[in-house]
């Protein structure tokens, strides 16, 4: 059974940096992906300004998520914090974490170069009216699909 980890930012912060060294989650809203009882996956939530979010993310399961899940890792920024904007950065020639990305739905929006110094990163978008996991909740067709597992990727860190 997959479950959210909710309001344990410092454990799932601590996970993801082990997971991302590159990048530091100071005062961040961090929410954990559980699966039999061990951390899957987590997302952290970072640098909330005037209107956008930046998000970091690591899986270690295939099988991290459902479409409830989804629902609920996008519904914190777009919902809860009132985000029009989600930006991701990855490290350039990461291409697991780039389709990763798309597959969820962000588009490639620029290149931040030495930004991980000397690799350049490449910079993803998603706005609000363009998140798929909303709508799906909206449209209630995910009430008897969220027992399924998605399967995505495990991008190489």
């Amino acid at each position: 059974m997959i479950q959210l980890l909710l309001n344990r930012d410092d454990y799932v912060s601590a996970w993801l940096q082990s997971k991302i060294p590159d990048i530091s989650f100071f005062d961040c809203k961090a929410i954990g992906v559980i699966k039999n009882q061990k951390l899957i996956a987590g997302v952290a939530y970072h640098n909330l300004r005037d209107g956008q979010i930046e998000a970091s993310i690591a899986i270690t399961d295939k099988n991290w998520c459902n479409r409830k899940i989804l629902y609920a890792l996008f519904a914190y920024p777009f919902v809860q914090c009132n985000c029009h904007r989600i930006l991701v950065t990855v490290k350039d020639g990461n291409e697991q974490s780039i389709k990763l990305a798309e597959k969820l739905g962000f588009q490639k929006e620029g290149t931040l170069r030495q930004m991980f110094p000397p690799d350049d990163a490449v910079l993803l978008g998603m706005l609000r009216n363009e998140c798929k996991w909303l709508k799906v909740k909206e449209n209630k067709k995910w009430e008897n699909q969220d027992r399924a597992p998605l399967q995505f990727q495990i991008p190489q860190i």
